[in-house]
């Protein structure tokens, strides 16, 4: 039994009881998931409220008389920790309760939404998915989400300078998030690395500030070379590379990648995007010294500095 389940199931039952139950008929309830001896099954019972109070949950509890006279009573009021109305139907309801379980976030905000969701009014969840997919989460990727779903202008310090960007829309790729809009000042769409933006400086204005173009795609407008995402600042974007050996043979033109001089089957100087140095220098990296970085001297410099600092940690 995965715990993801037993927690779940287990939140449903405190959520959904009109009086606060004991481990016993919660026990009862969960049938073959908690262990029959009762340490053991008192410990997973400790283990798992301290999971769910760890992401928030308040969970009531209170000692009974009666015929339970002594024992612990638990419950959660509906109204202290769900989600206000959502107008979701049950199928909405429950696509978004498995898009929050299969896809992690890493973080509180992230775990909170989906206990958050109400649950389903036909008792426990059973067959819960387990993790699918991990994505990357920043501090500001709430106020980003907000910038681009209402329209907001954003303002936010990168690399040393202050931007202006009207949010079209939020991508994931290569391990990071995106903010995708157009730059007011470059007049050009532009996607921003959210945790290369200063720490805090991400603010948004009023919504309804602009008008996304018809039919934007932010898939189709994010770069689909690694080594052209970001902003390219004052710096070169692009840089030439003289490539020798076996891969002069290579069709770089059918992979996008502009041939500037062909010297036969000895060697071709190809112009690839530099924005993204760290995709860039894996790129060059991955030819070997079947590669030289000719130019700009800026680009040259950086590779050159790069490979000696890897030299003199390698010795």
């Amino acid at each position: 039994m995965q715990r993801l389940e037993r927690v779940t199931n287990l939140l449903a039952i405190l959520l959904e009881t009109r009086r606060p139950v004991t481990l016993d008929q919660i026990a009862q309830e969960l049938v073959g998931q908690y262990p029959d001896r009762p340490e053991a099954r008192r410990t997973a019972f400790e283990r798992d409220k301290a999971i769910l109070r760890s992401q928030g949950v308040p969970i009531r509890q209170e000692v009974l008389g009666g015929d339970a006279a002594g024992q612990t009573g638990y419950w959660v009021e509906r109204s202290e920790y769900e989600l206000a109305d959502l107008d979701l139907t049950a199928e909405e309801r429950r696509a978004v309760q498995m898009a929050l379980a299969t896809v992690h976030l890493g973080t509180r905000w992230g775990e909170e939404a989906w206990w958050k969701l109400e649950r389903p009014q036909d008792g426990p969840v059973h067959g819960a998915s387990e993790i699918a997919a991990v994505l990357p989460a920043d501090a500001d990727l709430p106020l980003a989400y907000q910038a681009v779903a209402e329209r907001r202008r954003c303002w936010f310090s990168y690399r040393g300078r202050d931007r202006h960007l009207e949010a079209y829309g939020l991508l994931s790729r290569h391990g990071h998030w995106y903010l995708v809009g157009r730059d007011a000042d470059a007049e050009e769409v532009r996607a921003y690395r959210l945790d290369r933006m200063a720490s805090g400086s991400l603010r948004v204005g009023d919504p309804e500030a602009f008008v996304r173009p018809e039919g934007f795609s932010v898939a189709e407008a994010f770069p689909a070379d690694a080594r052209a995402v970001g902003d390219p600042g004052d710096g070169p974007s692009v840089a030439r590379v003289r490539i020798s050996g076996p891969r002069t043979t290579t069709s770089w033109s059918a992979q996008g990648i502009p041939v500037l001089e062909d010297g036969g089957d000895a060697w071709v100087v190809v112009e690839v995007p530099c924005v993204n140095r760290p995709a860039f220098r894996s790129w060059v990296l991955s030819l070997g010294e079947d590669a030289e970085v000719l130019g700009p001297p800026e680009i040259r410099s950086e590779i050159v500095a790069w490979l000696q600092s890897l030299a003199g940690e390698v010795g």
